[in-house]
């Protein structure tokens, strides 16, 4: 039986991590608790410098695009509360977002796959109508 501690990393260094039966395994091979909790917290740190530099991600069925995001969020012309009716990600949320307070990188992932896919649809929507811009506060169709 297997504890209820599996991580899997598959990024440019593939780590598996488990815990089974009190005892830590690095992709496959057993090693002390320090070392295998060491390599997870390094694992782990690159893993989020790699996040906070990229500009798309996916995992699982989510995909996130910073460069949707901040179209989305300073040039799309949609406003907070149009982009929180139709994202599902609050208004409050938003307006850290927007006003700095929380930086893009630091946003959540799934608020970041919520903008995204919305972001990704109104482009979908502008194209077919042959609208590319809209000022800021129109209201897309």
């Amino acid at each position: 039986m297997v504890d209820p501690i599996s991580v899997d990393l598959r990024q440019q260094n593939s780590i598996h991590f488990e815990v089974k039966d009190g005892s830590y395994f690095l992709d496959g091979h057993e090693v002390s608790a320090e070392k295998a909790i060491t390599s997870l917290v390094i694992s782990l740190q690159t893993l989020g410098n790699m996040v906070r530099y990229q500009e798309s991600i996916a995992c699982g069925n989510g995909y996130a695009d910073s460069r949707l995001i901040e179209w989305l969020l300073n040039k799309s012309g949609v406003t907070c509360y149009q982009i929180s009716k139709k994202s599902d990600v609050s208004e409050s949320t938003l307006s850290r977002i927007t006003s700095g307070e929380t930086s893009l990188p630091a946003i959540r992932f799934g608020t970041a796959i919520k903008l995204s896919e919305y972001a990704k649809k109104l482009q979908v929507q502008r194209m077919g109508s042959g609208k590319v811009k809209f000022e800021k506060g129109s209201e897309p169709k």
